[in-house]
C-alpha cells in the first residue's frame, strides 16, 4: 500500500474528517488532501506527527515513503523553521552538551532506529507537557 493510501485509510478507519486531522497537525485541510492523493509528500517531521496521531510505528510510515518515492513522485514539502526558531534551537544546543551529544548520536543511527528514537523523544515531550 502506498503512503497516500495508508494515510487515507488510517484517517477513514477512525472516521476522522480531513479537517479534524488538519487541526491536529496544524495545517490546512487541503494539505491533508494533497498528502492522501500523493500530490505532495509529507516531510519527515510530518510523518512523525502522523505516526503519533495514528499510533503507528514510525518505521512503517518511513518504509511506505521509501517505497512510494520514484522519480515521478511529487516534491517533498519542506518544513523550514524560521530564524527565531533556529535561534531557540541554537540556544538549546549551546546550553546543553547532553542534548548536543544525543543529537549527534541520533544522526549516526540508521533510518529505522532514528525514526524510533524521534518518536520516543516526541512522545516523552508530549507526556511531560501534560504534567
Amino acid at each position: 500500500m502506498s503512503l497516500p493510501e495508508v494515510l487515507k485509510k488510517q484517517r477513514e478507519d477512525r472516521n476522522w474528517s480531513q479537517d479534524f486531522v488538519a487541526n491536529l497537525l496544524n495545517v490546512h485541510r487541503s494539505t491533508i488532501s494533497k498528502y492522501e492523493t500523493g500530490q505532495i509528500t509529507p516531510s519527515y517531521q510530518t510523518l512523525i506527527q502522523f505516526a503519533t496521531i495514528y499510533k503507528l510505528d514510525m518505521a512503517q510510515l518511513v518504509g511506505e515513503l521509501v517505497e512510494t518515492r520514484t522519480d515521478k513522485q511529487p516534491y517533498i514539502l519542506k518544513e523550514s523553521p524560521n530564524e527565531s526558531e533556529m535561534d531557540l534551537i541554537r540556544e538549546l544546543l549551546e546550553n546543553s552538551s547532553e542534548l548536543k551529544r544525543a543529537l549527534l548520536d541520533l544522526y549516526n543511527f540508521d533510518i529505522k532506529k532514528k525514526s524510533s528514537a524521534i518518536a520516543i523523544f516526541h512522545a516523552q515531550i508530549q507526556a511531560m507537557k501534560k504534567n
